[in-house]
């Protein structure tokens, strides 16, 4: 193994570290006592986090991932909010925090360090964030509905499931 894919085996192990820690910290401004409780659910993920990407401990990154995802479902729910305008840029630090997450844990079981894996992984995260962004901006449009909007959208509900058929049938 060469010098260069050690050293990037090495920065790809940690790499969600710090996204799992900001995906604990940005539900919690401002909240108030009864929010309390989900900053120690955080601190729980991240250290879940940490022990199954360091450890490695293949089996607890699922939970990590899920406790920081309850936290933020959490969060919303004690302020009865609606996803903010951030939910996009939320889901996709999301995405690539459970994308490093994984790779880190494929880095230390010795495998190969993709950095092209790596790249693809944040282009893909920025263009959901970016197209999430987009659809909650369009939702937002103050437009009439109607016959046209109607099918347009069983159209879509249908094309949807057909995906969806197609991904369990492989």
């Amino acid at each position: 193994m060469t010098a260069g894919r050690s050293l990037t085996r090495l920065a790809v192990v940690p790499a969600g570290l710090p996204v799992a820690v900001a995906l604990a910290v940005v539900p919690l401004p401002g909240s108030g006592l009864a929010l309390r409780p989900l900053g120690f659910l955080g601190a729980v993920a991240v250290v879940a986090y940490g022990a199954a990407v360091a450890l490695p401990w293949p089996a607890v990154l699922p939970w990590a991932l899920g406790l920081l995802a309850v936290e933020y479902l959490a969060a919303l729910a004690l302020r009865q909010a609606p996803p903010a305008s951030t939910a996009p840029v939320y889901a996709a630090a999301y995405f690539l925090c459970a994308e490093l997450g994984w790779l880190g844990l494929e880095a230390r079981q010795g495998l190969g360090p993709w950095v092209g894996r790596v790249l693809a992984v944040a282009a893909l995260a920025a263009a959901g964030a970016a197209l999430g962004s987009l659809l909650l901006a369009a939702a937002a449009l103050p437009v009439s509905g109607g016959a046209p909007l109607t099918a347009l959208g069983v159209a879509a509900a249908v094309a949807a499931a057909a995906c969806l058929a197609w991904l369990v049938r492989r």
